[in-house]
C-alpha cells in the first residue's frame, strides 16, 4: 500500500470542492453518513458546508469531529444520500467502524479516510461553515479503475436531486434546471450501461423525483 500523508496525495487541491460522504456518530453514538462537498484553502484543513437541518451537521456540533470518506463508488453514495434506498430506511450498520483518532464512524469501503476535528464553526443562514483539522489519513485501497461514464453521471444524478429536494418549495426554476439534467444523465446511463445496477439506481432517482413533486403540487393545491 502507497504511503499517504498529506490532501494533495488524495488528489485535493486549493478553493475546489470535492465531492465526499461525511460520517458521524449521533448522541446514542449511531452512524451516520451523508454526501457532502468539502474544500480546502490551505491544503491543511477542510472546510465542511452542511445544512443546519441535517443529521450530520447536529453530530458534528455535539462530537465536533467527523470522518470525511473518499469513494468513487456511486452505490455508496446513493445509499447514503437516500437513506429510504436502504433496508430498514437506514444504512447497513455493517458498512462501518470506529475510526482511530477520532469519536466517529468510517466506511469501511471507502477508497481512503480523512479523520478530522472541528476547529471553528460559522453558521450563515441555512447552512454552517466547518472548519476542521486533519488528524489522521488512512487509505484503504489504491488501485486503478476503468472509467466508466455511468460512474460520473450518476453521481451528479445524486447530488442533483438533494438539491432538487431542497428547492423544491423554494425556486421551481431551479428544480426544472436540475431535473433536466438529471434526464440528460439518465439517458447517458442508459446508453453507457444498461441493464445495469446504475440504471436500476437512475430510474430510482427519476421515480423519487417525480414523488417529490407531485407531493408539492398536491400540498400547495
Amino acid at each position: 500500500m502507497r504511503k499517504v500523508s498529506s490532501l494533495s496525495d488524495l488528489g485535493f487541491m486549493r478553493n475546489c470542492i470535492f465531492e465526499t460522504i461525511i460520517s458521524t456518530y449521533s448522541i446514542k453514538n449511531l452512524p451516520n453518513a451523508a454526501p457532502m462537498g468539502v474544500m480546502t484553502d490551505d491544503m491543511h484543513r477542510l472546510i465542511i458546508k452542511p445544512y443546519t437541518t441535517s443529521q450530520t451537521y447536529r453530530n458534528i456540533l455535539l462530537q465536533k469531529c467527523a470522518v470525511v470518506n473518499i469513494t468513487s463508488d456511486p452505490v455508496i453514495y446513493y445509499k447514503t444520500a437516500f437513506k429510504d434506498a436502504n433496508y430498514s430506511s437506514k444504512v447497513p450498520l455493517g458498512w462501518f467502524e470506529k475510526a482511530n483518532r477520532v469519536n466517529a464512524p468510517k466506511l469501511k469501503n471507502a477508497d481512503a479516510c480523512i479523520e478530522v476535528e472541528v476547529t471553528e464553526i460559522e453558521n450563515k443562514r441555512d447552512r454552517a461553515k466547518v472548519f476542521c483539522e486533519v488528524l489522521n489519513i488512512v487509505p484503504a485501497k489504491i488501485f486503478p479503475k476503468a472509467y466508466c461514464r455511468a460512474t460520473f453521471a450518476l453521481i451528479e444524478s445524486i447530488i442533483h436531486a438533494t438539491r432538487i429536494k431542497v428547492f423544491l418549495s423554494k425556486d421551481e426554476k431551479k428544480v426544472e434546471e436540475l431535473t433536466k439534467l438529471v434526464k440528460y444523465y439518465d439517458a447517458l446511463v442508459g446508453k453507457v450501461a444498461p441493464r445495469s445496477v446504475y440504471s436500476d439506481i437512475m430510474k430510482e432517482n427519476l421515480k423519487r423525483i417525480e414523488n417529490w413533486k407531485a407531493k408539492d403540487k398536491i400540498e400547495k393545491t
